[in-house]
């Protein structure tokens, strides 16, 4: 088991992309520890889900949530899931910005879908 930390380093508000450190397709081990980070500068608000799409593998337990007190995500990868298990998966975020009467695009909702592949 190890710890997995995917780091957002940029938010596209016209199209939703994010940049993400690991390029979008994380590769984990049974029982690994994700966590998602938004960086500095990133233009991401917030996350505000990160779920299976529907007809998708699902990977965790316990499924991604907040960590409290920091605008992190965190989940677990199944100890028993599957060695060559795909999970398409949605990050749920927010844009920021000052937001000040939304004349920067603060706050839209946008969704990215990356994958996580699960490895021996």
């Amino acid at each position: 088991m190890g710890d997995i930390i995917i780091t957002i380093t940029k938010g596209d508000p016209a199209t939703g992309i994010l940049t993400l450190s690991d390029q979008g397709v994380t590769n984990a081990k049974q029982g690994d520890q994700v966590t998602w980070v938004i960086g500095p500068g990133s233009g991401v608000g917030s996350i505000s889900g990160i779920v299976e799409k529907p007809g998708s593998a699902d990977v965790f337990s316990p499924d991604p949530a907040p960590v409290n007190g920091t605008s992190n995500w965190q989940g677990t990868i199944n100890p028993l899931v599957p060695i060559d298990t795909v999970e398409k998966y949605s990050i749920n975020w927010v844009t920021g910005g000052t937001g000040w009467l939304g004349k920067d695009g603060a706050g839209q909702p946008k969704t990215f879908d990356p994958i996580i592949k699960i490895k021996a």
